[in-house]
């Protein structure tokens, strides 16, 4: 039986067989969440990108992978957009041409901490991929299909690069993904908390599931920003809103829950989060919808 184990030594990366082992579920301290980059990026699709949780700044996210025991995966219930001029990692992406090539901008991939080219002065190094050879799940990640990883797979950065730290927000970003399907899926992290790795390498390994994502659900609604009879300003505790008349009103996150509701009686109120935002002007029974990105 063949899994895989990835030991990360400052630049040195070794991967090897293991048997019988398990990664850490139940007591997993990490999750994921999504933020939506656009709607309508490619025509009929929504761009969003998957970022890993973690818990302390210092926390450092090395590597995400799958194996014959513990697979992971990233499936959609169409197909991912794949740029031409894109591929599996941002590695290559300079935001110089996005001007030149702009479905470029939205290219689905995946990353540890960088959108672009990694930037050496600030840190950064590129994302590897494993193995090398892109047969085993690349190639069909990058022809549009679901990213399996259930032989040995994954892609990492080493400990000493700025990529997997954490930082304030507590957030690793991990990947982009566009299409007009349903997201789910399951990882397995690497994660040193606070930037130690422990002696044994699976109390660093969680298996953690991927909260589902309509992206197709977006598909439709105007930007609040830019929504005519709908005033928009940001201000510093959020997004204040005018719909002209007394309504109520609905905050959802991207997975559709609700995180903010109230009544208006004169038509104004800040919501403090990203996401869609519904209103039911008084004396009317359908709701007015509109996405706003998460700041």
């Amino acid at each position: 039986m063949k899994t895989i184990q990835t030991l990360f030594v400052t630049t040195s990366v070794w991967l090897f067989g293991l048997s019988g082992l398990m990664a850490q579920q139940s007591t997993a301290p990490y999750s994921f969440e999504w933020e939506v980059v656009a709607v309508d990026s490619i025509p009929g699709m929504t761009t969003v990108r998957l970022y890993a949780k973690l818990v302390n700044a210092t926390d450092y996210l090395t590597s995400v992978s799958g194996w014959d025991e513990m697979p992971g995966f990233i499936e959609t219930t169409t197909s991912f957009y794949q740029d031409p001029d894109g591929w599996a990692t941002p590695n290559n992406n300079n935001p110089l041409l996005f001007g030149l090539l702009p479905t470029l901008r939205y290219d689905t991939w995946i990353t540890i901490g960088i959108e672009s080219a990694p930037v050496g002065a600030d840190g950064e190094i590129p994302i590897g991929v494993f193995p090398p050879e892109t047969g085993f799940w690349v190639d069909a990640f990058e022809a549009g299909g679901d990213l399996v990883m259930d032989i040995d797979g994954a892609w990492f950065v080493t400990l000493g690069s700025s990529n997997g730290t954490a930082g304030e927000d507590l957030r690793v970003l991990v990947g982009q993904f566009t299409t007009d399907g349903v997201i789910s899926g399951m990882l397995n992290l690497q994660v040193f908390s606070e930037g130690v790795a422990s002696d044994d390498f699976m109390d660093d390994v969680y298996s953690i599931m991927i909260p589902e994502f309509d992206a197709g659900a977006l598909l439709g609604l105007e930007e609040g920003m830019t929504a005519a009879g709908w005033g928009v300003r940001p201000g510093p505790d959020g997004l204040h809103h005018d719909v002209g008349v007394a309504c109520q009103w609905q905050c959802l996150d991207v997975l559709g829950r609700m995180v903010e509701s109230g009544h208006a009686p004169d038509g104004r109120f800040v919501t403090r989060f990203g996401g869609v935002v519904r209103v039911w002007r008084d004396g009317k029974n359908a709701p007015e919808s509109r996405w706003f990105p998460v700041n």
